[in-house]
């Protein structure tokens, strides 16, 4: 019995899950302090890892880094990260990531690509400057500083019973205030290029400088592509970050901005319900989708508030009005339903509103633990489903948390659309050579799931998890950050723009293909490249498969990039 206990400490402390009473000059802890997070959020989270109810992980598996003389004179050590990794305030940069004194991009025009690189604080370091330089090619074509936005990236505490503070939220920044001694900092720079940019080669740099201490240059090489990325049709490709629109006109004019800076076409929302005693009054929901039009959104919207859901049991299983089991799955509510969607589409039409579809159903009931419940919940769904079906012309989704459920409705006639939260399956990548299928959430490496892979299995919409912070947990991520007037995007919604951009490139392939078939051109190389490229990309998208680099993704979009650069010359 002692050696089990041993193990379970050894393991809790060899992990890096931290629930001391001195947490406080833990270096995720002092990160937070430094940038003076919310002292109340901050001390409560103090309380709950210092009791035991939360674990603060600070595992890092690279070893620390002897500086060297020079570096220990400089005062930090400057190192290359590939932005799809984390950089944390514990994070220890590797030998590689040190000598790796360049970056290299590609991009195409009017593409944002990311340039990324961590500062590891040796003593205190405080007015950091962090600039871009003119960039020439070869010609003397110039690329002004003012294309590139530099982002002091903020960390931020997530998870529920582990917590981990992670670089998150990106501002933009021309200075970072400080940089305390053992930290890790994340600097994130976003180039976008000018639509009028000259193809070639751009040489310049990044410099880091803080104050009272030497500088360090960071060369850059921007490889500008003769090729601009064409946007799918929305019935060829969305992406609706769900959790997401209000009726906060100020904050959605700024989120709608920021969607469409990072690729996204619509949201899964409840902002496009009716208001009013008899639920016929429109009036914020059109004014919504104007907002949407202004901004360029082009769908699906998918419309989230006639949606039921449950945990596993039938009786808990929740959705229109509030009902729940029987009152849920009744012909009252069907009516209810019919009535709802009969009205919003009439107002759809009349407006003109943007390509959108009603969400019925999420994850629903449990064979495992409410096999009857299950049986009954399935029926019940199927009668939701009819029910909605009697509105001519409205678009229909379901998506399934359980392969049994998928199979068991997605060949149903009262589905247009379905997705489903899991692993691909026979079943799925079979529906989805019939019907339009969206992906619900990405758990492990978000540009996996969003770019290649929905190309590879022909989905057509991503619903990523989720815009709003909060939703779950007060620690849980989010894709966008409201505060102070202006949306601030995290990490990772900056690597869902890469992966949009990856379907982007298969898109403009397959586009350029027929174009080039059309005008008699010999197109095997092409489509063979392309056929490559896909057969790479893994079966699962929520771990890693062993044997396949995520980095090698920015190869593979160049192989696409230069079969499109054939073809149109």
């Amino acid at each position: 019995m002692k050696r089990s206990i041993l193990i379970c400490l050894f393991v809790l402390f060899s992990s890096g899950l931290l629930f001391s009473k001195d947490v406080s000059e833990k270096k995720s802890m002092r990160a937070l302090r430094m940038e003076k997070f919310a002292s109340s959020q901050l001390d409560t989270l103090e309380i709950q890892i210092n009791v035991g109810k939360c674990f603060l992980g600070e595992f890092d598996k690279n070893k620390p880094i002897e500086p060297s003389a020079e570096q220990i004179k400089k005062g930090y050590i400057v190192f290359l990260r590939n932005y799809l990794f984390d950089i944390r305030p514990f994070s220890n940069p590797t030998a590689a990531e040190i000598n790796k004194k360049d970056l290299k991009i590609f991009a195409s025009l009017g593409e944002y690509e990311p340039l990324v690189f961590g500062v590891n604080a040796l003593t205190n370091l405080t007015g950091c400057k962090v600039t871009a330089s003119e960039f020439l090619n070869e010609k003397g074509a110039k690329i002004l500083p003012e294309a590139f936005q530099v982002n002091d990236v903020k960390y931020r505490p997530v998870g529920m019973d582990q917590v981990t503070v992670v670089s998150e939220i990106l501002e933009r920044a021309k200075e970072i205030a400080r940089i305390d001694e053992g930290l890790s900092k994340m600097i994130w720079v976003n180039v976008k290029v000018p639509e009028d940019a000259k193809p070639g080669v751009y040489k310049g740099k990044l410099t880091f400088a803080p104050a009272n201490k030497p500088a360090t240059d960071i060369p850059v090489e921007l490889t500008v592509l003769p090729i601009k990325l064409l946007q799918p049709p929305a019935e060829v490709f969305s992406c609706s970050p769900i959790m997401a629109g209000s009726w906060n006109w100020e904050e959605m004019e700024k989120e709608f901005a920021a969607l469409k800076e990072h690729g996204c076409t619509g949201e899964v929302t409840s902002a496009l319900a009716p208001e009013g005693e008899n639920g016929d009054d429109f009036t914020n929901a059109n004014k919504y989708m104007e907002m949407a039009k202004k901004a360029g959104m082009q769908g699906y919207f998918f419309l989230f508030n006639a949606h039921c859901q449950g945990t596993s049991k039938y009786d808990t299983t929740y959705g229109l009005g509030g009902e729940k089991g029987d009152r849920l799955w009744s012909q009252p509510t069907y009516d209810k339903l019919t009535k709802l969607i009969q009205k919003t589409e009439d107002n759809a039409i009349a407006n003109k509103w943007l390509p959108h579809a009603y969400y019925l159903t999420t994850e629903l009931g449990s064979t495992n633990s409410d096999p009857g419940g299950f049986d009954k919940t399935m029926k019940g769904a199927e009668g939701y489903y009819a029910a909605a079906r009697k509105v001519k012309g409205a678009i229909l989704l379901a998506t399934f948390n359980r392969v049994e459920e998928l199979a068991m409705h997605w060949k149903l006639p009262t589905l247009d659309w379905f997705g489903l939260n899991g692993e691909m399956c026979p079943d799925w990548e079979q529906g989805a050579k019939v019907k339009p299928t969206l992906m619900t959430f990405i758990s492990a490496d978000q540009r996996m799931g969003h770019g290649f892979y929905l190309w590879k299995y022909n989905i057509k919409a991503v619903r990523p998890w989720c815009l709003k912070l909060g939703v779950m947990d007060p620690r849980e991520q989010g894709l966008l950050y409201y505060y102070n007037k202006e949306s601030h995007p995290s990490v990772r919604f900056e690597r869902i723009r890469e992966a949009v951009d990856d379907y982007k490139y298969c898109y403009l392939l397959n586009e350029t293909i027929k174009q080039a078939k059309a005008k008699g051109k010999d197109t095997k190389n092409a489509e063979s490249v392309l056929q490559n490229v896909i057969n790479k990309i893994p079966h699962d998208h929520k771990k890693d498969t062993p044997g396949f680099d995520l980095t090698s993704m920015d190869s593979l979009r160049l192989q696409l990039a230069e079969q499109i650069i054939k073809l149109q010359n």
